[in-house]
């Protein structure tokens, strides 16, 4: 037996089975489901102030469960404007409780909470506000994962706190 014929096909052993190794981790990655949590404006809002909601998306191509989002406590109120007890804030605080578990998620669709309100008189939140939150969620085999997703305070018509209106 040559030598050279061996070293051959233990390389190419050694290929094939990364070569499936990375097959098998590139179809686990692209097959599951991906959450994104933002900050989105509900409606235009009228001369008082902009409503928000908390959008929870699923725009991976498997379902999701027991999708989570939590914000260690004190960089939630270091954002928050509003006062403890605040009916608003409670529906802020609820979204990253036990409370806001969400149990399923089908891929594709999305969630919505109130989110507070950004107003010049009584703000829920500081002007610019901007955190991370946590997003922790499995697919239906079990499987977990775990996102740090910044999360910027503002309304979604303009990112950078302008944009053109319809003169409609």
């Amino acid at each position: 037996m040559d030598i050279g014929s061996v070293l051959v096909a233990t390389a190419a052993l050694i290929v094939s089975i990364l070569s499936f190794y990375f097959s098998i981790k590139s179809w686990r990655e692209s097959n599951r489901p991906l959450i994104t949590a933002r900050t989105t404006s509900f409606g235009s809002g009228g001369n008082v102030g902009i409503p928000l909601s908390l959008l929870v998306e699923n725009t991976g191509n498997r379902p999701a469960k027991n999708v989570r989002l939590t914000v260690e406590s004190d960089v939630l109120e270091s954002a928050l404007a509003a006062k403890p007890g605040d009916t608003l804030r409670k529906h802020v605080e609820s979204c990253f409780s036990d409370r806001g578990i969400i149990p399923v998620l089908a891929n594709g669709k999305s969630v919505s909470n109130g989110f507070g309100f950004l107003s010049a008189d009584d703000p829920t939140w500081k002007a610019h506000s901007r955190f991370e939150i946590n997003v922790t969620y499995q697919d239906l085999d079990g499987s977990r994962y775990k996102h740090r997703i910044p999360l910027i305070i503002a309304d979604d018509a303009g990112f950078a706190g302008g944009h053109w209106s319809d003169p409609k």
